[in-house]
């Protein structure tokens, strides 16, 4: 699958911007939603999330895209489930097609019963951590196109970053010009032993950071705590102390 550049997420995020002006809403993942359908091509959208080992639904364009996760939750397949458990995109062109029957025999019957005809799972991920997984899906069968191809990575990493932003509820906080929450000292200090550990800059460790806490449902807060304390540490491999 193609890799975005910095050019076209900053592309992405101009489209996203230009969706909230226009329904006179802040910047969020409701407004990438309706910039991703337009701009790639497809039905609709869903982000799911692992709270319990399954994917939980966060955000639903419509009613088809929740039944779709809810579908893949139940018979325990789908392309989202391949994802969640630790596999890279998944891009069904047909879920009509014997490989794809074949693949998920329980699922794809019934989501093409229920109307989809495609469906395109990506993860979103912070290094090791998976944070979530962006689904899109179509009601005719086909590919993505060359260029959504290119933008459909931009907007999981976009939905990853607004998703994470929310859980460390960072509007309400406020944000320094580093990127970092203002009136946080613990976050600002184990912010700086995860880029050690990690041996990564400030910014990245500080989406590793957002990424555990949100993945763990902990406070970033509490977490950042504890890593101060040395009481959790952050590997390259992602794994847990």
């Amino acid at each position: 699958m193609a890799r975005y550049t910095t050019g076209r997420l900053a592309q992405v995020s101009r489209w996203i911007a230009e969706t909230a002006t226009e329904l006179d809403v802040p910047v969020s993942v409701g407004a990438l939603w309706r910039t991703a359908v337009v701009r790639l091509g497809v039905s609709g959208a869903v982000l799911t999330v692992d709270t319990s080992g399954w994917p939980e639904i966060r955000y639903a364009t419509d009613a088809l895209g929740e039944r779709l996760i809810e579908l893949q939750v139940t018979v325990g397949e789908g392309p989202a489930v391949d994802v969640w458990r630790g596999g890279g995109p998944v891009l069904v062109t047909d879920l009509d097609a014997p490989s794809s029957q074949a693949r998920w025999p329980m699922f794809a019957p019934l989501a093409v019963e229920t109307g989809a005809g495609a469906l395109f799972a990506l993860p979103l991920c912070v290094g090791a951590i998976r944070a979530g997984v962006l689904s899109l899906y179509r009601l005719d069968v086909g590919h993505l196109d060359a260029a959504a191809l290119t933008d459909s990575p931009a907007f999981a990493e976009l939905a990853l970053r607004l998703l994470l932003d929310e859980q460390a509820d960072l509007d309400a906080v406020g944000v320094a010009e580093d990127g970092l929450p203002l009136h946080s000292p613990h976050v600002h200090q184990a912010t700086g032993m995860v880029a050690a550990q990690l041996g990564v800059d400030v910014a990245d460790a500080f989406a590793h950071l957002r990424a555990r806490a949100f993945a763990e449902q902990v406070p970033l807060s509490g977490l950042a705590a504890d890593v101060v304390a040395r009481r959790r540490r952050f590997d390259r491999d992602g794994g847990r102390p």
